[in-house]
């Protein structure tokens, strides 16, 4: 499993969890601008969002935790032999098509 199959497999698990870190970094930005700009008053509201944002990613974190213990995710060898078993599967009809269109051509 490369790093790249392995975070989508993690973000279809637990799908919130990036958006929540993604809020919360888009909070924090739109604060630092904020701050540069010296609007204090706005700075303030969106260091509140990101608060919020930050918590709402832990609980999504917490979640995901509890949902793991009762539901164990698929571990990479049963992956690889799920996708075996779909390879050798493919593998069949394959050959059976190749065998129909022999026995086509044949008739012929």
């Amino acid at each position: 499993e490369s790093y790249r199959e392995r975070m989508i497999r993690k973000i279809k698990t637990e799908p919130l969890v990036p958006l929540g870190a993604a809020a919360t970094t888009a909070a924090l930005l739109i604060a630092v601008t904020k701050l540069r700009k010296g609007d204090s008053r706005s700075l303030n509201t969106w260091l509140r969002v990101r608060v919020i944002a930050q918590g709402l990613t832990v609980v999504a974190i917490c979640a995901g935790s509890a949902t793991f213990v009762t539901h164990k995710p698929p571990t990479p060898e049963q992956l690889a032999a799920k996708a075996e078993e779909r390879h050798a599967k493919e593998r069949v009809e394959f050959e059976e098509r190749m065998r129909a269109a022999e026995r086509a051509e044949a008739a012929e």
